[in-house]
């Protein structure tokens, strides 16, 4: 390596070109900027996780089911995500977004996530509660803490636990 950077300099010096060593964060602003900076560490993820698992006692579960959440960073119009807190148990529907990208990170329990495949067992015209559509030819995974899933608009997609087993993890949904 140290011919090889010694022939490129030298090189470089009897061809006469003038090397110039340029900032590759030149020109990028930092003002005004919303003062958004959040550090979620172990304590306040446990405050969340108090927080998600009282309201499912409470029964606020979406759609009949045992899915809470807490919104960590809500929408905003000047960026293109946010990150939701999500605790939830046993089964919950599938869902697919247009226009949303979904990346999961696992931080407590674990569950299944299905993606892919085609929403069945669902009635057109009916709320969605007491439904429970499943995905035919999903790819299923088993995840745990740790794991970090990323899941593209427009494909369904599904999470779900043992009945008496949670999950909870933290969503970032990118917005185009």
């Amino acid at each position: 390596m140290r011919i090889l950077n010694s022939v490129l300099l030298a090189t470089v010096i009897s061809s006469g070109v003038a090397v110039v060593a340029q900032d590759v964060f030149e020109g990028i602003t930092n003002e005004p900027r919303p003062e958004e900076y959040i550090h979620w560490n172990s304590d306040s993820y446990a405050a969340i996780k108090s927080d998600l698992q009282q309201s499912l006692r409470e029964g606020n579960g979406i759609f009949g089911t045992d899915f809470v959440y807490l919104n960590g960073l809500p929408a905003a119009q000047h960026r293109t995500h946010n990150v939701q807190f999500i605790h939830r148990s046993g089964y919950t529907q599938p869902e697919i977004h247009e226009n949303k990208w979904d990346i999961y990170v696992i931080v407590d329990g674990r569950g299944t996530a299905r993606i892919g495949g085609e929403r069945v067992n669902f009635i057109e015209g009916r709320s969605n509660e007491g439904q429970y559509p499943e995905l035919e030819g999903a790819q299923e995974y088993q995840v745990t803490a740790g794991d970090i899933l990323h899941v593209p608009a427009r494909v369904w997609h599904q999470m779900i636990t043992d009945p008496d087993e949670t999950i909870t993890y933290a969503l970032i949904n990118i917005i185009h």
